[in-house]
């Protein structure tokens, strides 16, 4: 198959090329010469930047074909299924970190550092990490899904940015930065995982789907406070930290076997609870030495389970989903 620069599109026929080199060969070599026709004539009146948009799309679906997260897999629909819990879920737990936090004078003090380079950027991140998942939230609620998808973005720029900002400050202290990081790191995995859902999955939500969205929300605060707020007095609370981890983690093997709302429970619970509980888990065990052995025991356990149940569900027959 070869690439020609069509009228309207000159000098994107690379980026032409380069969206479709994401797509699986197979269908690349079966389907390429439509979709490059269908590119032609989608940007035949565009300008360069909706040609280049057009393109981005294009390779953005060539990914979740090779990714399996397109409508049709599992894999997305679960992620579409869980991305309405996965937003309230990060916003109850921002609103409440912010709330707590309040409620101690917590933001008043962190004005006495004597670095206001250091506050700024700080209270860029914390605040981003209480307020950016309203935003999320509020376009769910509307079932305003494009919009939806840029609040995600920038809830996980918020996280990413907080974890970068801890990383730096304490970049002399690998325990400090474990810790700290495992503050800002929710927002970052739920806000990726929002953002890998296959929108034309999402429908506007009524009344059935707000009430979870909000009782997500109030799930992801009891999270928070189950984390006793992200204390130093519960690290070595393994036990609590195990269940935070391993519990959210069986739910999605619901999935093996086509129950996907469980599952989706447990993917919007996880990124929650993924670092803090692996942080705790690390110092209760005294390093990744003492930790590597229970956590390829767990993860081969998970594995072993799913395909268990997989087997289980093809012996069946059928697909016993609940979504």
């Amino acid at each position: 198959m070869t690439t020609q620069a069509f009228p309207g599109v000159v000098g994107e026929p690379v980026a032409l090329r380069a969206a479709l080199r994401l797509y699986p060969a197979r269908y690349r070599r079966e389907r390429g010469d439509e979709l490059t026709a269908v590119f032609a004539d989608s940007t035949a009146e565009s300008g360069r930047l909706a040609t280049a948009r057009e393109a981005l799309d294009l390779g953005a679906y060539g990914l979740r074909m090779r990714t399996g997260l397109t409508a049709t897999s599992t894999a997305g629909r679960l992620l579409a299924l869980a991305a309405p819990l996965i937003a309230g879920a990060i916003a109850g737990l921002g609103l409440t970190r912010g709330g707590y936090e309040a409620a101690h004078s917590a933001w008043v003090s962190m004005w006495d550092l004597p670095d206001r380079f250091t506050q700024v950027p700080f209270y860029l991140g914390f605040l981003g990490q209480v307020f950016v998942p309203l935003l999320l939230v509020a376009a769910v609620l509307a079932g305003r899904w494009r919009l939806a998808r840029y609040a995600a973005l920038a809830v996980a720029f918020v996280g990413l940015w907080g974890a970068a900002w801890w990383a730096a400050a304490y970049s002399w202290d690998p325990w400090l930065v474990f810790l700290e990081t495992s503050e800002a790191t929710p927002a970052l995995f739920a806000g990726v995982l929002f953002a890998l859902a296959p929108q034309e999955l999402l429908e506007r939500p009524g009344l059935r789907e707000r009430g979870a969205v909000l009782a997500a929300m109030v799930g992801g605060g009891l999270v928070l406070w189950a984390e006793d707020f992200y204390s130093s007095f519960v690290l070595m609370d393994g036990a609590t930290a195990g269940v935070l981890l391993l519990v959210p983690l069986f739910a999605l093997l619901f999935a093996a076997r086509g129950r996907l709302l469980p599952a989706a429970v447990g993917l919007a619970v996880l990124p929650l609870t993924l670092m803090f509980s692996l942080f705790r888990l690390w110092q209760v065990a005294g390093g990744v030495s003492g930790l590597l052995p229970w956590a390829l025991g767990a993860a081969a356990a998970l594995v072993l389970l799913g395909m268990a149940l997989g087997r289980t569900r093809t012996g069946a027959g059928g697909d016993r989903s609940l979504a």
